[in-house]
């Protein structure tokens, strides 16, 4: 499987002057005006598009130190036609000004270490579209480097007079340029820097939430479940309080509470002296439930029950017959 290759590197990530800070010097002498900046573009993009190409070519058998000196040379064959070229469209003059700046771009690093540890590492056709990304970068640098040094230090952008409010003279010397591409390199890197972090923040949120998503759809689905469960199985029912042992669990206390006042208020009573809601619990079904209460008349409990009703519901029941004799005496009888 073939390698992908990021094309994006070599004009933003690993820009030649903003980022990697290599061929500045080019840039800082030359690149004082858009005109200069183009033909400092136009010679570097023909010496290193065609170095590189050609100098795939060479057995990678050849010791480093042998293959770096044929580099060399080959781009310094291919500069003599590239200035020629250069002078005929820019003008000798604009040319000779660029002094021995201009050939230092036979010896740039794109040539000499990234063919070595890149360039020759990718196929074929991925080489070539690496290496214009690169050149590209590197011109668009370069040609915004003299745009912007011209236009501070005359107001104009290539001989056209640009409305400016103050110029920067000094814009147009060798320390102003360094000044400028320090102080860009600085922005371009901080920008870069943002939006990577911005980018790494963004995609580790959003996977945060596809993880909280995932988990909290688990959650939420098991917890609706178990919602329906416990409303089907669990119920509250209010159980008899009953003359002799309750035979089965289920059964409901059955009280006509809007017939008669007085039975509303001793079953209330009944309830505040000890609970008697409880939850139906399945594994409790089915099974006999010894409690032993005695009715509001003073009747023992069941005598098939074999059991006397404990100290609790001993005091429930005398709460319901205090309850029920109260009422009784007041009223003179429970309908």
């Amino acid at each position: 499987m073939e390698k992908r290759i990021n094309l994006k590197d070599g004009f933003i990530k690993q820009n030649m002057v903003f980022m990697s800070g290599l061929l500045i010097a080019p840039v800082i002498a030359c690149s004082t005006t858009l005109v200069r900046s183009m033909a400092v573009c136009f010679v570097f993009s023909i010496v290193s598009f065609a170095t590189i190409l050609l100098c795939r070519l060479i057995p990678r058998t050849i010791v480093y130190t042998l293959r770096v000196i044929i580099y060399t040379a080959t781009a310094a064959v291919f500069y003599i036609p590239a200035v020629l070229l250069a002078e005929a469209i820019f003008g000798e003059a604009l040319i000779a000004s660029a002094g021995v700046y201009l050939p230092v771009i036979i010896t740039n690093s794109l040539i000499l270490t990234k063919a070595e540890t890149r360039f020759y590492h990718e196929p074929f056709s991925i080489m070539v579209k690496d290496v214009i990304v690169f050149i590209l970068g590197f011109d668009a640098a370069c040609a915004f480097t003299g745009i912007m040094r011209e236009y501070l230090a005359s107001g104009r952008i290539g001989g056209a007079e640009v409305p400016l409010l103050f110029e920067i003279p000094a814009m147009e010397t060798t320390f102003g340029g360094f000044l400028f591409i320090g102080i860009n390199a600085g922005l371009f890197r901080a920008l870069y820097n943002y939006r990577k972090n911005h980018a790494a923040e963004s995609e580790e949120g959003e996977e945060s939430l596809a993880e909280y998503a995932e988990d909290m759809g688990e959650f939420l689905v098991g917890k609706h479940k178990a919602e329906r469960e416990k409303s089907s199985k669990e119920k509250i029912r209010i159980y008899r309080t009953a003359i002799k042992k309750t035979k089965n669990i289920n059964e409901l206390l059955d009280m006509e509470f809007l017939s008669n006042r007085d039975v509303l208020e001793a079953f209330e009573a009944i309830i505040a002296e000890g609970q008697e809601m409880v939850p139906d619990n399945e594994e409790g079904a089915g099974e006999d439930v010894a409690e032993e209460t005695a009715d509001t008349s003073g009747e023992p409990a069941d005598e098939n029950s074999g059991e006397t009703a404990g100290p609790e519901e001993e005091k429930k029941v005398a709460a319901a017959v205090a309850a029920g004799e109260k009422t009784e005496g007041e009223n003179g009888d429970i309908s």
